[in-house]
């Protein structure tokens, strides 16, 4: 199924539609809030359904249920909120490394980056904003980067290739950059683990939820957490002991994390290419 469809369109179709609606909400003369909103409604909505949309209707043979189901969903769920609160803490004590390089040199910019966010419309911004952030944008970017990106770099380079050049496409994408290029790798594997998009879907629901979660409720009412997260200047050095040791566990447990779901990740491949043909060099 992804193996037919054309990154290179979708990458395209998605800048000419970002930059066309938000070109056309300030030239009518729309507030800065209603042009966030119509672009994020033209990435994540627009563009993607017309673009699957197209293939679909030139193959209506093809179903969901070739790329996500239920079945056999229930045992990872553990593994899956395991593997998330591993990824929100080495994400968290990543942002600890990078303002403990940056505050040394650029104060001001270190003191920007704890700035806490607000939000800049009311009630319906907050809302669309939760909807894109919890649902939209992990069933879309999984759709995109663990479908399309990851099918189609694997059938040009190799399964590796394909998760390497889709991660780093992810992380680029993301202000966490090294957090979000290794969650990419673990949503890959998770993909190629067991067929079935609705796992990396669902782990990247969770994440995302938890990440918006802290938007709402401030970290002193998570005492699990605030011993190590940081969010005034003085932190950074103050909770550099346990940030480092937070650092040094979560990166272990990534790299154990990635290990497991890559071994016979091959096998399970060739698995359902016997039961149910797929592109020959779809993930070769």
């Amino acid at each position: 199924m992804f193996a037919e469809m054309k990154s290179r369109y979708l990458i395209l179709f998605s800048i000419l539609g970002v930059l066309a609606t938000a070109l056309i909400f300030t030239l009518i003369g729309a507030d800065p809030v209603a042009t966030e909103i119509a672009v994020q409604f033209a990435f994540y909505i627009v563009v993607p359904y017309f673009f699957f949309h197209y293939y679909w209707s030139k193959n209506p043979d093809w179903s969901f249920s070739e790329v996500i189901t239920i079945k056999g969903v229930k045992p990872w769920l553990p593994l899956i909120a395991g593997m998330v609160l591993v990824s929100i803490a080495f994400s968290l004590t990543m942002f600890w490394l990078q303002l403990a390089v940056l505050y040394p040199v650029f104060p001001l910019f270190a003191e920007l980056l704890l700035e806490p966010g607000e939000m800049p419309g009311g009630l319906g911004y907050e809302l669309s904003m939760l909807v894109t952030l919890i649902v939209l944008a992990p069933v879309v970017e999984e759709f995109v980067f663990r479908g399309v990106f990851l099918t189609r770099f694997a059938a040009k380079t190799s399964m590796w290739g394909g998760i390497l050049f889709s991660s780093l496409l992810f992380g680029i994408l993301h202000l966490d950059f090294v957090g979000s290029f290794l969650f990419g790798i673990i949503a890959s594997l998770l993909y190629l683990r067991t067929g079935n998009l609705l796992l990396p879907i669902l782990f990247h629901m969770l994440n995302n939820a938890l990440a918006a979660l802290s938007i709402y409720v401030p970290v002193g009412w998570f005492a699990a957490i605030d011993w190590f997260v940081v969010s005034t200047t003085a932190d950074i050095q103050n909770k550099a002991l346990a940030n480092v040791i937070v650092l040094t566990v979560s990166a272990l447990l990534t790299a154990w994390i990635i290990y497991r779901l890559a071994k016979g990740v091959h096998e399970k491949i060739t698995e359902r290419a016997a039961e149910a043909p797929v592109t020959e060099r779809e993930f070769q």
